[in-house]
């Protein structure tokens, strides 16, 4: 299932506003502003993280009968907390889009492509099969 999409297009387009040469719609923040929003980030990613650490609760389900329609409730709310594990990662590599976004306004390259190589990290990583 393709990841989904909940403003990773946005922070790719707010980085490349950061990292393009002039232009009238460029994006530029100071050093602590972008330092203090990556913080944030951060933050969140670590968040999100301990709710993820908890996945196995929302895609191990038990408790309904050894009968088709208890096989096909379970199979229904195993996908659905699949999901739920995407959307997490989805809003975890979001957060890391924006890092990289608001560190590249400040002219902070190198940290800002340590930021979208976590958030390819981090997508291989969920996307790969266990």
């Amino acid at each position: 299932m393709p990841m989904p999409e909940i403003g990773q297009v946005a922070a790719r387009e707010l980085y490349a506003a950061a990292t393009e040469a002039g232009g009238a719609d460029r994006f530029e923040l100071s050093g602590d502003v972008a330092e203090r929003l990556a913080a944030a980030c951060d933050q969140l990613v670590r968040d999100l993280q301990q709710a993820k650490a908890t996945g196995h609760l929302v895609t191990q389900v038990r408790g309904f009968p050894n009968l088709p329609t208890g096989q096909g409730l379970s199979r229904g709310f195993t996908a659905k907390g699949g999901q739920l594990l995407d959307l997490l990662t989805a809003f975890q590599e979001t957060a890391l889009l924006y890092k990289a976004a608001y560190l590249a306004a400040a002219q902070r390259l190198t940290a800002a492509d340590a930021a979208n190589s976590a958030a390819l990290a981090l997508i291989a990583d969920h996307l790969e099969p266990s």
